[in-house]
């Protein structure tokens, strides 16, 4: 089982999608991304069948698609219309780099269908081939949530510390997984343990195992699908993040204990793998 399967199957992680749909009125779906499909082919799930009838799905599916993709590529949520003219939004989930699914947020409107928007959608169908489901488009925006730009924006804040949330749960499943397949890893962690990992080199470690530095580096990334680097990243990244728990704490200290020499360092490492900066973790954390 994928890390995707093993977030979507958490019990906690339910929970807060059933409390997102409760606080905002928005149906809310966990989707993986449509490049992790095996097939090539985005899931079926990716969007509803056409509501406005033969061939609106696949409009859809070609516009989430490409909210997917520019989401993806931007780091936070996009948007796009379906073809009854109705909002969604695509939050992209990202761990260690890597998208491994979606926030899919909606439908949804901001603001009413008027004569002038009701015209404009006409047209819009006529376009598509779809002039028939005009009485489908006025059901859809009668059945659907609407909301001001200003929850538009809660919404998106939501979306983006949830999918923060999973990113930094996929991550510590990741670590979990690599430790529990490795036996170098926990030979590893008992030196670790013994002098902290920041007094602990490759060569050292190596020579410990009676091997080269090029085949420990080699055999770490084989055995956990991380390098050295990014595993001691992500150790001391969750070392801080325990510390700054501590509001008596400087960041600076907190960074200093964890093993980072370099405050700078430390506040570009902590942004790209939480998502935040540390006083921005510590303020989220007090509320």
């Amino acid at each position: 089982m994928d890390v995707w399967q093993q977030l979507t199957n958490s019990e906690s992680v339910r929970q807060q999608q059933v409390a997102f749909s409760c606080a905002t009125g928005l149906p809310l779906t966990l989707l993986p991304a449509s490049g992790n499909s095996k097939s090539g082919a985005p899931p079926t799930i990716f969007c509803v069948d056409g509501c406005m009838g033969p061939g609106s799905g696949k409009l859809c599916q070609e516009g989430l698609l490409d909210a997917e993709h520019r989401a993806a590529e931007a780091g936070h949520a996009m948007h796009c219309q379906c073809p009854a003219g109705l909002v969604k939004l695509v939050t992209p989930v990202m761990i260690n780099h890597r998208h491994v699914g979606n926030l899919l947020a909606g439908p949804f409107s901001l603001g009413t269908l008027d004569a002038r928007q009701l015209q404009r959608w006409k047209n819009q169908l006529r376009k598509w081939g779809l002039q028939s489901r005009l009485a489908g488009l006025r059901a859809s925006w009668q059945s659907t949530p609407k909301i001001s730009a200003e929850k538009l924006e809660a919404v998106k804040t939501l979306l983006e510390m949830f999918a923060q949330y999973l990113a930094e749960c996929g991550q510590r499943l990741l670590l979990e997984e690599a430790t529990r397949r490795s036996p170098l890893l926990k030979k590893i962690e008992s030196e670790f343990a013994a002098q902290g990992d920041y007094a602990v080199t490759v060569r050292e470690l190596a020579d410990r195992l009676s091997i080269s530095p090029c085949y420990f580096c080699k055999l770490f990334r084989k055995q956990t699908g991380l390098t050295f680097t990014e595993y001691r990243i992500q150790l001391r990244i969750e070392t801080a993040k325990r510390l700054l728990l501590n509001r008596h704490m400087r960041v600076s200290e907190a960074a200093f204990e964890a093993g980072f020499d370099s405050i700078p360092y430390f506040n570009r490492a902590f942004r790209r793998l939480v998502g935040c900066s540390p006083t921005q973790f510590r303020a989220c954390q007090a509320r």
